[in-house]
């Protein structure tokens, strides 16, 4: 069990940088071009695996060494080209963005596990103050009882 004294993060994002955050997020959700789907699309739309990647890839060189009168006027070359591109530009984007994600989520989660445990112990103190009838403490613990109490669980010490 960690050292209920132990407090790996002391801190808050400021205003001031919460608000530096946002805007560079939409800042960046602005410079990505446009498009977006349904739940129905992304359960239709293939998914491109590295397999898929290198066929379209060998298509794009095929298109480029052998296409003349066998690949239709209407099938653009440099579309699935620009596809392709994109595609790679945004796996580089994605995985940044998961970066960032599994940081804020290791974050969260310190955050929470301390707030969490933290107040777990002082609900204990309550709750030994209440038994050795310190004034007030009966009150507080009784409603911070009722936290185990909503999940079926019952209270730590007093019934």
């Amino acid at each position: 069990m960690s050292n209920i004294t132990e407090n790996r993060l002391n801190e808050v994002i400021t205003a001031v940088n919460m608000t530096d955050i946002g805007a560079k997020l939409l800042e960046v959700i602005n410079l990505l071009p446009q498009g977006s789907l349904d739940d129905e699309q992304r359960e239709k739309f293939r998914a491109i695996d590295v397999d898929n990647k290198v066929f379209v890839e060998d298509v794009i060189t095929e298109m480029g060494i052998n296409s003349s009168g066998i690949i239709p006027a209407f099938i653009n070359a440099t579309f699935i080209q620009n596809d392709l591109a994109l595609f790679e530009q945004l796996d580089s984007i994605e995985a940044s963005v998961l970066n960032i994600c599994r940081r804020i989520s290791d974050l969260k989660r310190i955050a929470g596990h301390e707030a969490y445990n933290s107040s777990n112990t002082v609900y204990k103190i309550y709750d030994a103050a209440s038994l050795a009838g310190v004034p007030g403490a009966k009150s507080s613990y009784d409603k911070l009882k009722l936290r185990y109490n909503s999940q079926g669980k019952t209270a730590l010490t007093q019934p």
